[in-house]
């Protein structure tokens, strides 16, 4: 599965912040605005706290996310991957300093950790695979550590929970390496249940556990209820962030309540135009996708294919889950209108992005056998 800025990006980033050092409040404040896609009053709050509180652990590699985030939606690839590298080798050192200064103090570890875990994000981004599991490999091997011997930080169970999800949807070689290489189970239940301890007990990994198992409940393992409950949060603590819209816009739409999903159509609408250029590229597809359903739900399959296309045509995102879904509506709409093999195509092509989605195993019953409502 491709990686997804929006989904993954700060993983790093939240799932060890504790409460418990001086400038923690002002450092909130900031991972605040980033959420609600301010990055540049992030960066600019976190400039002054690197000076102010440079032994906070959060402080440093906040800073760098923040600039990760703020490139991301302003400067080509090539200018981000190069910013987010060498904010990582700035920040390696001090956090390497700062164990030798407080070496009973695990989060330094996890913060280092962490960090090293980030350069994987940069070599994947750059197409360097053996880089991009060596890094990956040293990153998960110092948090993992850290985690097992520090059982009463809840929120280091989100990235756990991650891995052995995936790792349980994944090949045997992978489920192999999360339990050969990293003493893990590769179970989907197992780390659902460490995902769900995060969402509900984490001081700070809720933010992340609740959009990564709203995620799941859309679109890997759908239980629409669910789905609802962990996407209402997000969008009532960070109503600017477009993804979390999107997340609970659907939920309504898989819930059948219409009325309250026109209504969120409507603010995905209103809040497109205040997205920078990038971020429009990557939400387009998104926004017309939730439309489609919506009127296909409506069973106005002309607007739908309409939605559709433009979705189809002009996605952008990184990641392709939405892609595939928007592939297996269409076919299922040409299904309905009694257009076979058009039908077959998009459930075709949705099958070959291979993205582990709950949208692959659709389509993939219904190249067989077509879709009747």
């Amino acid at each position: 599965m491709k990686s997804k800025s929006s989904y993954l990006i700060l993983i790093y980033l939240v799932c060890f912040l504790n409460a418990q050092y001086s400038g923690d409040e002002v450092i909130w404040k900031a991972v605040r605005s980033f959420y609600n896609y301010d990055t540049g009053k992030a960066i600019s709050i976190l400039n002054d706290a690197k000076i102010d509180y440079p032994e906070n652990p959060t402080v440093h590699l906040t800073w760098v996310a923040a600039r990760w985030l703020h490139s991301q939606a302003h400067d080509p690839l090539d200018i981000t991957w190069h910013t987010l590298n060498n904010d990582i080798d700035f920040v390696i050192p001090i956090y390497n300093e700062l164990i030798d200064r407080f070496p009973d103090d695990p989060n330094y570890k996890l913060y280092l950790g962490s960090t090293i875990g980030l350069k994987a994000r940069v070599s994947l981004g750059r197409k360097e695979w053996l880089n991009t599991l060596l890094w990956g490999y040293r990153g998960f091997k110092i948090i993992l550590n850290v985690a097992k011997n520090n059982p009463e930080i809840i929120d280091a169970q989100l990235p756990l929970g991650i891995v052995e999800y995936y790792s349980g949807m994944s090949n045997p070689l992978v489920r192999w390496a999360a339990s050969g290489m990293f003493g893990l189970n590769p179970s989907t239940v197992s780390g659902e249940k460490k995902i769900l301890k995060a969402a509900e007990k984490g001081q700070w990994s809720w933010i992340e556990a609740k959009g990564t198992l709203a995620f799941m409940h859309l679109w890997i393992n759908p239980k629409p209820k669910f789905a609802l409950l962990f996407s209402h949060d997000l969008v009532s603590n960070f109503p600017k962030r477009y993804y979390y819209r999107v997340l609970y816009t659907e939920s309504l739409l898989n819930n059948s309540l219409m009325t309250d999903a026109y209504q969120s159509l409507q603010m995905l609408d209103s809040m497109f135009s205040d997205l920078t250029d990038i971020h429009k590229d990557w939400y387009l597809a998104y926004r017309k996708y939730e439309w489609a359903l919506y009127y296909y739900l409506n069973d106005d399959y002309p607007l739908a294919l309409s939605s559709l296309d433009i979705s189809i045509n002009n996605y952008g995102a990184e990641l392709d889950i939405i892609l595939g879904n928007a592939m297996l509506l269409k076919g299922k709409i040409h299904d309905l209108l009694g257009e076979r093999s058009v039908a077959i195509e998009y459930y075709r092509r949705c099958v070959q992005l291979d993205n582990y989605s709950y949208a692959i195993k659709e389509a993939e019953q219904h190249i067989n056998k077509p879709f009747r409502k």
